[in-house]
């Protein structure tokens, strides 16, 4: 690096020596900072995918020279946690720590099915290590929740107006965005706003004391609002006709979390109703074996040659046709307790697929948009 491309900040320094190493920021690696109380102590990067972890490990002499280039310095220190893959960090503060690694096990004389890579041990909870690495994995998993939301910029702008008020149905029906009441505002078609309300995103709340309606955003479309204004995921690119395609609802929201347990009944419901199918079956079947021992007797003795034919309801033989036609003693105790109480013939319950019970619509988070402004600007 020379004098007049010298970076002004440790962040662009150290982002400008992973990105020519050939990592895409955002994807492969994010800069932040580490503070104590309000106060940020230092700066390091954020690896994010298993590419930026192994080319780092790989290239942490040449990272270390290219920023000691610059007027802000970093040190890469390898650590093996538990596994034979080195995991770096890369920071301007701290010591500098290169583990040796592990000596490779021998392999075994007799083939055996190799076990999977052991997970890296976390480091200890309540270390500032542990909370380093508990703060990645939460900022690995709040961007993970952006990536998914697959917004485009304009649906992005319909929750933002959504949570703050302005996407009201007039009394015509019409949906307006209008973001001064006192004016006319602009027309929204309904297509560009039905997958986010789908999507348990957006509601559309009761009349109000006008005959509007507004659409607000659900709690899961307020903290879905607050992670894109966090996270700044890359919109989206969508036509007109992709933005009217589904979108899922927010990763581990309570949408998500509530159509989840509606599948789980339904499976459950499914599953009840297959069984008592299933003994239907059963039951019918037993009845059908008894009823051909108990014809086969009575076609017997009556010398009834029509398979057809259907065996008189009550007949019980005599002792003589007992011991003439030599009818198995347990036939005629299924005869004569037949005779003083028939059995009929067991029905099987109507089969029907029923479509899964529609979810009610999701509560309104408040409109307390004014205060989310101010926790982003903080």
């Amino acid at each position: 690096m020379t004098a007049a491309t010298a970076p002004r900040t440790p962040t662009v320094a150290i982002a400008r020596v992973l990105r020519s190493l050939g990592l895409t920021q955002g994807s492969d690696f994010r800069v932040t900072g580490d503070y104590s109380n309000g106060e940020r102590t230092g700066t390091y990067v954020l690896v994010l995918s298993g590419k930026a972890r192994d080319l780092i490990a790989a290239q942490a002499d040449e990272i270390e020279r290219l920023s000691a280039e610059s007027p802000y310095p970093f040190r890469v220190s390898l650590r093996y946690l538990g596994g034979p893959r080195p995991m770096p960090s890369v920071a301007n503060y701290g010591s500098r720590v290169r583990d040796t690694p592990p000596t490779p096990e021998p392999a075994p004389e007799v083939e055996v099915e190799a076990a999977p890579e052991a997970e890296p041990t976390p480091p200890p909870a309540g270390t500032p290590a542990g909370q380093r690495f508990q703060a990645a994995r939460e900022r690995a998993w709040t961007n993970q929740q952006a990536r998914a939301l697959n917004w485009s910029t304009r649906q992005a702008d319909l929750v933002n107006a959504a949570a703050a008020g302005q996407l009201v149905y007039d009394t015509d029906g019409t949906l307006v965005h209008r973001p001064v009441p006192a004016f006319n505002g602009r027309t929204v078609r309904e297509s560009r706003v039905n997958p986010l309300l789908n999507a348990g995103l957006l509601v559309v709340t009761g009349p109000e004391a006008d005959g509007r309606r507004r659409v607000r955003t659900t709690y899961d479309g307020r903290e879905a609002l607050l992670i894109w204004r966090l996270c700044r995921p890359t919109p989206t690119e969508k036509d007109q006709a992709q933005e009217r395609e589904p979108l899922q609802p927010l990763l581990g929201g309570q949408e998500s979390t509530r159509r989840s347990r509606a599948i789980a009944e339904d499976m459950r419901r499914a599953e009840a109703e297959r069984t008592a199918l299933y003994a239907a079956f059963d039951e019918l079947h037993a009845w059908e074996a008894r009823e051909e021992r108990l014809r086969g007797a009575w076609a017997t003795v009556n010398r009834i040659l029509n398979p057809t034919s259907k065996r008189t309801t009550g007949w019980v033989p005599t002792d003589a046709e007992i011991a003439e036609h030599r009818i198995a003693p347990d036939i005629v105790t299924e005869l004569r307790a037949d005779a003083g109480h028939p059995i009929p013939k067991p029905d099987i319950p109507a089969t029907r697929i029923a479509p899964p019970e529609a979810l009610p619509a999701p509560p309104a988070a408040p409109l307390d948009i004014e205060q989310l402004d101010l926790f982003i600007s903080a």
